[in-house]
């Protein structure tokens, strides 16, 4: 699946999001450090399904924390609701780097301290509303 291949979802509601997630896709440099980070492993021990549910997952999480960085809230609301659509296709491994991706920008002293706890918050909301089952990759 690609970035732009799961329009079918909600795409009616709101296309605009798609194609914003479609620009927050990871470079390969980008997502080669944060599966780096995430797992301790390089990008090519990942299956190419895998990488390409990373991208989504990446772009994903860059969509939700740059819309409640900016108190976006409608496309913050559309952005969670395009998380919850995909929870039947994802696990725990694409929710840990979700979670980490999240965590690391919450470490960037480029953002305020209270822009800080807001992708903490978000990080650990979004782990909160993990499913107990598990998705696709584990």
């Amino acid at each position: 699946m690609s970035v732009s291949l799961d329009q079918s979802l909600c795409a009616v509601e709101n296309p605009s999001l798609y194609e914003e997630r479609a620009r927050l896709a990871p470079s390969d440099r980008e997502l080669s450090l944060l599966l780096r980070l995430s797992f301790g492993r390089e990008l090519e021990t990942f299956d190419l399904d895998e990488l390409e549910l990373a991208r989504l997952v990446f772009a994903q999480v860059a969509l939700m924390a740059g819309a409640a960085l900016s108190a976006d809230s409608e496309v913050f609301v559309g952005a969670e609701r395009l998380w919850g659509d995909m929870q039947g296709r994802i696990g725990k491994q694409e929710h840990t780097l979700a979670k980490r991706f999240l965590q690391l920008l919450a470490q960037d002293e480029m953002h305020t301290e209270s822009e800080r706890r807001l992708l903490t918050k978000l990080a650990e909301a979004l782990e909160e509303r993990r499913p107990h089952h598990s998705g696709l990759a584990s």
